[in-house]
């Protein structure tokens, strides 16, 4: 026998377990653990000298700019690209072609830009600022999978990464994104890992990408530790604790699962039959049978557990192992009502029995033989008519034993009885 949880001492541990967590501490799991940095921070990126425009090719480029913020986007691009047209150096084709990318960006019209990003960053590797043409590779890979181009997508992130010398979350994600695409789980793992470790804030996408990777790689207790974190960090999100409370019953530990559904239950988060029925269940697990039921049919009157048959049928049982007996007899004639035997108004008959309420069970075990497919149907005949007989109507009770005398089992008990209701009815006591 388990010893029965002392779920104060239970939800206050894991409380400070869980909130005991740094404000922004990434776990290291199995999956994760072998993780190699995908980028070589000791790279010295390129030495790019300083350049400048012409004055007749800054005096119009400024013209565009100016019609592009009077939003005169036609004329814009019309002068954008005559100048495009005239310019000599690598950088100021590079700046031109820029330009004309913002400009298409800016309506919207993402398809005409990236042939001016490529060209942009083409021009610009040798002769823009590095941390720019990392951020080219960047918006130029974005663009790519968006125009359908997925292989080229990943390449381009594959080749920022290999000119990467710091960080940059939004560039693993993408990396992981990309692999992802096409299934290729093992290698968006670790980019999904960096991208939740590099990011200035914990995000919330980031974390999914991670959580998913684990699950595909059947890694429970490392989806359990970032579920973990996840619940402390975004605890308004309600999927996150019936998650975690499900992993830590994967992984057998069982009052874990208990104390986080109710953490989870006493913040109001239920909101779906399935938060009740889980709660219910592990209170049950963990004998804690009372709370089991009580759960249950605060979901019925909430709406939120429908009325059926199993739902009763929990609550009965787990009033009956509490001893809450006319709870239990309530329950188990709710679970008559909506089975299709006769045998829970059986068991509601003969509680009522134990409990000397003689006329209650007669009543009962008339609706459980009137219902019928009863395991043992001499058993409720021999019981009504004993209930018959300990209420002063023997004749009654004669008449119900000598059917269930018909019983092999029941046809000694049955004489006896009968014998005892035949005294009575000498002695005046019927």
């Amino acid at each position: 026998m388990k010893m029965k949880l002392n779920l104060k001492v239970l939800l206050l541990s894991f409380v400070a377990s869980l909130f005991s967590l740094s404000a922004f501490a990434v776990p290291v799991t199995q999956s994760t653990k072998s993780c190699k940095p995908l980028i070589d921070k000791s790279k010295k990126p390129p030495k790019i000298s300083i350049q400048g425009l012409n004055e007749r090719t800054h005096k119009r480029l400024n013209k565009a700019l100016e019609l592009l913020a009077e939003d005169q986007y036609a004329e814009a691009v019309e002068r954008l690209k005559s100048l495009l047209d005239t310019v000599r150096s690598d950088y100021e084709k590079a700046t031109v072609n820029l330009n004309l990318a913002y400009a298409y960006a800016q309506q919207g019209k993402q398809v005409e830009s990236l042939p001016f990003f490529k060209q942009a960053l083409e021009y610009g590797k040798t002769t823009l600022p590095h941390e720019r043409v990392q951020g080219l590779r960047i918006n130029v890979a974005s663009m790519l999978y968006s125009a359908g181009e997925k292989k080229k997508a990943l390449n381009m992130m594959l080749e920022w990464a290999d000119n990467a010398v710091k960080d940059d979350d939004t560039a693993y994600y993408m990396i992981a994104a990309f692999y992802s695409e096409d299934g290729n789980y093992d290698k968006a793992l670790c980019p999904a890992y960096y991208a939740v470790k590099s990011a200035p804030t914990p995000k919330k996408d980031y974390y999914q990408a991670l959580l998913a990777f684990h699950w595909e790689k059947k890694d429970v207790k490392g989806a359990g530790d970032l579920l973990k974190e996840m619940v402390a960090l975004f605890p308004a999100e309600k999927d996150y604790w019936r998650q975690l409370s499900q992993v830590y019953f994967q992984l057998d530990k069982i009052e874990d699962a208990l104390a986080i559904m109710e953490m989870f239950y006493l913040n109001g988060g239920f909101n779906k039959e399935t938060d009740y029925t889980w709660l219910s269940a592990l209170f049950s697990y963990n004998e804690v049978p009372y709370r089991a039921a009580k759960v249950l049919e605060e979901g019925l009157n909430k709406k939120l557990v429908k009325s059926e048959k199993k739902i009763w049928q929990a609550i009965a049982n787990n009033y009956h192992i509490s001893n809450e007996i006319s709870k239990a007899i309530v329950a188990f004639g709710k679970t008559g009502e909506l089975s299709d035997t006769g045998e829970s108004y059986l068991k509601q008959a003969e509680l009522l029995t134990d409990e000397e309420r003689w006329g209650d069970a007669v009543a009962a075990y008339d609706k459980a033989l009137q219902k019928g497919k009863l395991d043992d149907p001499g058993r409720a005949h021999f019981r009504k008519g004993v209930a018959l007989i300990s209420m002063g109507r023997c004749d009654s009770g004669m008449s119900v034993l000598e059917t269930a005398s018909k019983y092999k089992k029941y046809r000694q008990r049955a004489s006896q009885w009968t014998d005892f209701a035949k005294d009575r009815i000498r002695n005046e006591k019927c």
